[in-house]
Order: C-alpha cells, then sequence, then structure tokens
C-alpha cells in the first residue's frame, strides 16, 4: 500500500507536528510493506531540517503555512505520487491563522475525493467543542459568527473525505447529529511516548506544563498561582518547556520578563522528543495551562504515558477525556486562582494519592500505546481496501466537475 499523509512535521513546532511524527512512525511499524510519503510544511524561515529517516518513508517539505496556494501544491504532489491512500492530520488552523487560506487548505480532503483518491481526515477539534467566544478565537460578535459559520462550512467539506476520523466519542455524536454524518470513526489519540515500566515517585516538589503558548495555552494565571503557592511552600518548584505559538511570537519571552524574579520558575526552551520522558517522570504532576480547549490534549496524554496525573481546569475536552477514557485528573474551577492554588498545595504536601492515581493513568495508555493505534489506523485504510486484496487503482478517476482543478494543479 502507498500512503500519502498531508501533516506538520518535526523538527518544525508548528500545531500537531508531533502526532504526525506518531502517527507516521506508527504506521511504519505495524505495515511493513506500506511504502509511506509525508508532504510536510515548509519551515517559516525556509531553513533546510532534518527529516524523519526509514527506506520505506519519503518526505517532502510541500505547502506553506497561511498560504493559498497550498491546495494546489498538495493535489499537485498527489496526482504524482497516486497512491491508494490519502491521510490528512488536521485541525482547523492546520493551512493558517487567516480565513481565507485556512479554508482553502481545508478544502484539499474533498477535492482529493472528489478526484477518485481514498481520502481518511484525522480531526483533532471541533467548534461546537469549543467556547468560540473566547477572546483567543473571536474578538466580536461578528468576528465569533463568521468563525462559527465558516467552521460549519469546512466540517461539511471535510465530512466529504471517505471516512473522518475524531479522538473523542462527543465529537462522534456532534457530527451525527448536527451534520447527519455517516462516515465517522473515533480513535483516541494515544500515547505519542512508550508508556513508563513503572510510576515513579519523586520527593522533589517540582512541577512541569509544556507545549506551545500564548493562544489558548496560556503561562499567566498559573505563574500568579504559583507565585501566592511559593509562600506557604518555599520548596516548589515550576518546569516550563515549550515555545510560542505561531501566532503570538515573543509571547514567551515576554513571560520570561515579566516573571523572571520567581528563581523557582525555570524556563527550558523547547523539550526534544527523547528528554520528554526523563522530565515528566522527575514531576510530582504536570500542569494544563488553559484558558480553552481545541482538542484532545496531547500532554495531558503524554502525562498519562508516563504515570503522572495532570492539573486541569475542569472544562471542555478535559472532562470529556476524563468521562471518555476514564482519566484520573485532579480538576480546579476554571480561572477561580485560589482552586487551582489548592490543587498544587495538595499535590505539593501529598494530600492525594498520586501513585494510585498515576497507575490508572499508566494502565490505561498501556491500552492506547502508539502500536495499538497505529493498528486501529491501519485496519481503517485497509477497510478502504477492495475485498479482493488489491490496492486501490494507481491512476484516480477525475470527476468532469474537477476536471479544471487537476489541470490548473499541472499547470502550476
Amino acid at each position: 500500500m502507498k500512503i500519502a499523509i498531508i501533516t506538520t512535521l518535526p523538527p518544525v513546532n508548528t500545531s500537531l507536528s508531533e502526532y504526525g511524527k506518531f502517527l507516521t512512525e506508527g504506521l511504519l511499524k505495524v505495515s511493513p510493506d506500506a511504502e509511506i510519503h509525508v508532504l510536510a510544511d515548509v519551515p517559516a524561515d525556509h531553513a533546510s531540517v532534518k527529516e524523519m529517516a526509514d527506506a520505506r518513508l519519503d518526505v517532502e517539505r510541500v505547502w506553506h503555512f497561511n498560504d493559498w496556494k497550498n491546495p494546489l501544491r498538495i493535489l499537485g504532489k498527489v496526482l504524482a505520487l497516486k497512491p491508494d491512500m490519502v491521510v490528512f492530520n488536521l485541525q482547523f488552523a492546520s493551512f493558517g491563522q487567516s480565513k481565507v487560506p485556512a479554508m482553502l487548505g481545508l478544502a484539499a480532503p474533498m477535492l482529493l475525493r472528489r478526484m477518485g483518491f481514498e481520502v481518511v481526515t484525522v480531526l483533532h477539534n471541533l467548534p461546537e467543542a469549543m467556547d468560540l467566544s473566547s477572546p483567543h478565537f473571536s474578538k466580536s460578535r461578528l468576528d465569533k459568527w463568521m468563525l462559527q459559520k465558516g467552521c460549519e462550512a469546512a466540517t461539511h467539506m471535510l465530512l466529504q473525505s471517505s471516512r473522518l476520523v475524531v479522538t473523542l466519542d462527543k465529537y462522534k455524536q456532534i457530527l451525527e447529529d448536527k451534520y447527519q454524518a455517516k462516515n465517522v470513526d473515533v480513535i483516541g489519540l494515544g500515547s505519542y511516548l512508550e508508556p513508563a515500566t513503572e510510576v515513579s515517585m519523586t520527593q522533589k516538589n517540582s512541577f512541569l506544563t509544556f507545549g506551545k503558548f500564548g493562544t489558548y495555552k496560556r503561562l499567566e494565571f498559573l505563574l500568579d498561582a504559583f507565585q501566592a503557592v511559593s509562600k506557604q511552600c518555599p520548596d516548589i518548584e515550576l518546569v516550563i518547556g515549550g515555545a510560542d505559538h505561531p501566532a503570538t511570537p515573543g509571547y514567551m519571552q515576554a513571560m520570561e520578563a515579566k516573571y523572571g524574579h520567581l528563581k523557582n520558575v525555570k524556563f527550558i526552551g523547547w523539550i526534544e522528543d527523547e528528554a520528554l520522558p526523563g522530565l515528566i517522570q522527575d514531576a510530582k504532576a504536570v500542569v494544563l495551562s488553559y484558558e480553552s480547549t481545541a482538542g484532545s490534549s496531547g500532554p495531558l496524554h503524554l502525562a498519562m504515558s508516563q504515570g503522572k496525573v495532570a492539573i486541569a481546569p475542569n472544562f471542555g475536552d478535559f472532562e470529556r477525556v476524563a468521562e471518555n477514557e476514564g482519566l484520573e485528573i485532579l480538576f480546579y474551577e476554571h480561572q477561580n486562582l485560589s482552586a487551582l492554588q489548592d490543587q498544587l498545595l495538595a499535590v505539593a504536601m501529598d494530600q492525594v494519592d498520586l501513585r494510585k492515581m498515576g497507575q490508572k493513568n499508566l494502565n490505561l495508555a498501556r491500552l492506547n500505546s502508539a502500536d495499538n493505534t497505529a493498528r486501529r489506523y491501519l485496519n481503517l485504510l485497509e477497510s478502504l481496501v477492495p475485498e479482493t486484496g488489491a490496492v486501490a487503482p494507481q491512476q484516480p478517476v477525475l470527476k468532469p466537475q474537477f476536471g479544471f482543478v487537476a489541470q490548473q494543479v499541472k499547470a502550476a
């Protein structure tokens, strides 16, 4: 089977890049006969990068964030490759922060499906499960209305895929109830990292938070709470790993400048994959400093894979993940500073059974390991192959109304 995967990909630290690597590595491992071509995003500075290496893997940097030509670039490469399966790894802002290039990019799965390709789209968020009135998403009622209508139109396009994969049962329910969708599958986010062999307990009063900060993941609230807790628990420590979200350049530098007087706070920059398990295991708990949610949380599942508990606000997809997957999460009331302080102190003073909670999370991570998650994806891809066992036709059948698209792509 020849598979084309359209995704962001490390070492470019854009949204969902780690999941793109996770998905690619998983499919390579569980499908030894597959040939995989990744059509990834070009670094913003156009610098050359060291790509993933495998004899059955080819990586091309094809498309650019916020570029309206992305669908033409993607369609052109897919037409040249003639894969048996096309897989998109997406959220609604994958192709751009600006509305027009974002919408045009999200049309690519529909266009390829209309051109005869089998298309599986993995969608990590849904606007119906997000607070679009948050200032991180919209700045006015009109902006919110336009965003909502645009997302609904994009959802209709994405549902033209052969199959649409979401990470939570709630998302499937929304798509079936609101959009009358009949082609939605649920595959949990899975554990990016190899699950730990056992739950590790640390004597240090160290907490960890990490991610791409500046939009709905922010640090001010956590740092204010941490500063207050430090007065009652002087040996407490906070490690902050991560980088600016592409939409908010300079955010991390501003946070370091504002809170640099806190000597028990360490800004360590972006965390490479190989260093992440050790950092998580050295922490008592992982803190999820979110103002809103936009999909199932990667840092939450990473904490789970290492047998750790996360401290998170009690809203959105955190509550849905706890309900759907049974994760142990220490919730605090959203935007209640004293409630977050209470949870930090409870962990620091060993007032909660971190070992028991961590063991439950680790057991769940093993059930949703990278291998098991990749096999679920492989089973889905294979279900789209004709029953005879032959792969899909090498030459897609172009629908007449989309013939002009193919001609424009070839000309480009």
